[in-house]
């Protein structure tokens, strides 16, 4: 009996593999893009390639092991780098002052980082953070 169940699932499995390689072959195989670097091309001093193109889009080329890689170039007014103001530590930490001590807190992508300090004791780049925070009274 066992071999008669043993015998069965080899036929399954034999049909079930010329049924796949059958699929296999029916499909043509894709013939991979390649980029190349257009005669056109500026070359850079780091290596890389730029070029504009008809419609006026401007691409960075690139040798790789892998073969040449293309790439959109970003303008520099329409990049976020340019409009966005420089996010530092200490422009996200904020001054409590408690008198005596001021407590800093920070956001991180662990929760919010709190820390207390002395008002004699504070680095520079903390008195820093403290004097851009106090409310200008006049």
């Amino acid at each position: 009996m066992k071999r008669l169940i043993i015998a069965g699932i080899l036929c399954f499995t034999a049909v079930c593999a010329s049924a796949m390689e059958d699929k296999k072959a029916d499909k043509p195989a894709a013939a991979p893009k390649t980029v190349t670097i257009p005669k056109d091309a500026v070359r850079n001093a780091n290596g890389s390639y730029t070029y504009t193109d008809k419609d006026g889009k401007k691409w960075l080329y690139r040798e790789s092991p892998f073969g040449v890689i293309k790439s959109a170039v970003q303008d520099d007014a329409d990049s976020p780098k340019a409009t966005a103001a420089p996010h530092t530590a200490a422009s996200a930490t904020r001054a409590i002052d408690k008198g005596d001590t001021v407590q800093f807190e920070r956001d991180s992508p662990f929760g919010t980082i709190k820390w207390e300090k002395k008002k004699s004791e504070l680095t520079d780049e903390e008195r820093k953070i403290v004097e851009e925070q106090k409310p200008d009274t006049k």
